[in-house]
């Protein structure tokens, strides 16, 4: 087991309290237990960057409408919901934040790659950032574009969010083994490829083997996303360095209780 305890990322800030990938959504993680916080990010036709899971409108506007938002304006979007937040914001709310631990951003689309950069170095985060993201030649991309600011492979993909359907969740832990197998024997290959610093993954394909392998490699390993107790301390027990979570508040009250 490591000798720290991991560091606590509030999954899309604290959607518990607050909807999902919203600037109050990020302040209450932080208020409530998060070292740090990770924000999904897509691209409208706009060019405009905001935070949200996917170009969905019911997601992306937290059930307002429904239907697809990729030919929306941001103004447009904002007359829906008016906490859709824009990655200027959210930087904005890091930077003003100094204190708070690492930001994650989840690239949700491509092509944002270059604007984002630049957004990310206007606010002097740099060294707080660590670019997420599931293609592994949009990280190639960003080490050519930013060497300076560390990456994370993410795998594997779920996009539709099935990992959270409780429909499917007999089902899931044979999954998870194929996806277990084939991570072993290519993870060493995606980071040379990527030159990535740390791997984000669905806590299913994490174990203590996998995680001794990454740290001798350099390799920092974020889980995600762990909101049951037993698979908390079993993360803990593997040595991962960050666990993503939808609920941070437990974390507090365990930190208050060792004081």
């Amino acid at each position: 087991m490591s000798e720290r305890a991991p560091l606590v990322i509030g999954h899309r800030g604290l959607p518990r309290l607050a909807p999902e990938n919203t600037l109050r959504s990020f302040e209450l993680a932080l208020e409530h237990g998060a070292d740090g916080f990770e924000v999904d990010v897509v691209a409208l036709s706009d060019g405009e960057l905001v935070a949200g899971h996917s170009l969905d409108l019911a997601e992306l506007c937290h059930g307002a409408a429904r239907g697809d938002a990729a030919a929306r304006t941001l103004d447009e979007l904002r007359r829906l919901d008016a906490e859709l937040a824009t990655l200027e914001q959210v930087l904005e709310l890091a930077e003003a934040r100094p204190d708070a631990g690492p930001l994650l951003i989840d690239l949700k689309s491509t092509g944002l790659e270059r604007p984002l950069i630049e957004a990310v170095r206007r606010h002097g985060l740099q060294e707080r950032t660590l670019l997420c993201s599931l293609e592994r030649a949009q990280l190639v991309c960003l080490r050519e574009l930013a060497p300076e600011i560390a990456r994370s492979l993410s795998y594997p993909a779920d996009r539709r969010r099935l990992s959270e359907r409780k429909a499917i969740a007999p089902f899931v832990p044979l999954a998870l083994y194929g996806l277990r197998l084939r991570l072993r024997r290519r993870i060493h290959g995606w980071l040379a490829q990527t030159g990535a610093a740390a791997v984000t993954l669905n806590h299913g394909v994490i174990g203590a083997d996998l995680v001794r392998s990454c740290h001798e490699w350099g390799i920092a390993v974020l889980a995600w996303t762990v909101d049951d107790p037993g698979v908390r301390q079993r993360l803990m027990e593997a040595g991962v360095d960050a666990i993503i979570t939808n609920d941070s508040r437990p974390y507090r009250q365990e930190h208050d209780e060792i004081e």
